[in-house]
């Protein structure tokens, strides 16, 4: 009995570090700056803190691992391609980043619970830099204060649904799914 509790105790600890892999996937998020004042079109090739950016926003949504070097390389494609894959068809510029593509992004790592006026953290900073790549016009701060209210509710009556200013299953559903005010860029 003793003998199986210390196989026991040894499998448990083994589980518990993480492996090289976990590392490789963990290191990418190191020194991210998830938020632009603009998201702008990347394709591949092109170089910069958006494409920083880019990597780390497909590390955290779970498309990675992707390193962080602000290149748009083929390990980068590879995580716009996973995107990609979700989509119904086939996307209509491969590998092209637009405003609906950032939006989905950030979007698809909303919570599924409310976000309403009074909330903060980095679920909130989500929701604005989803907001933000929609079109909406906002501060990221991470605080679900007047302003990420008003332009929720903006957001929400664009696309007809009851102006409420709380991200609902709707509104999460359109984020997810890159819907943004006016034209795709």
């Amino acid at each position: 009995m003793m003998r199986r509790l210390g196989i026991l105790s040894v499998l448990i600890a083994l589980l518990a570090v993480p492996s090289v892999a976990d590392a490789t996937v963990a290191a990418p998020h190191s020194g991210c700056h998830r938020t632009l004042a603009s998201y702008p079109i990347l394709e591949p090739d092109d170089r910069g803190r958006a494409v920083r950016t880019l990597q780390c926003a497909l590390n955290d949504a779970g498309y990675g691992p992707v390193e962080v070097d602000g290149w748009y390389g083929p390990q980068t494609r590879r995580g716009v391609r996973r995107v990609e894959n979700t989509f119904e068809g086939a996307p209509p510029d491969p590998g092209r980043v637009n405003n609906g593509f950032w939006t989905l992004l950030y979007g698809r790592q909303l919570p599924s619970r409310v976000l309403r006026t009074g909330d903060h953290g980095p679920a909130v900073k989500n929701l604005q830099r989803a907001l933000r790549a929609a079109g909406g016009d906002l501060v990221v701060d991470g605080r679900f204060g007047p302003q990420t209210r008003g332009v929720v509710r903006a957001y929400q009556r664009h696309f007809h649904y009851r102006p409420t200013g709380r991200t609902n299953e709707d509104t999460v559903f359109m984020l997810a799914q890159g819907g943004v005010f006016g034209r795709l860029s």
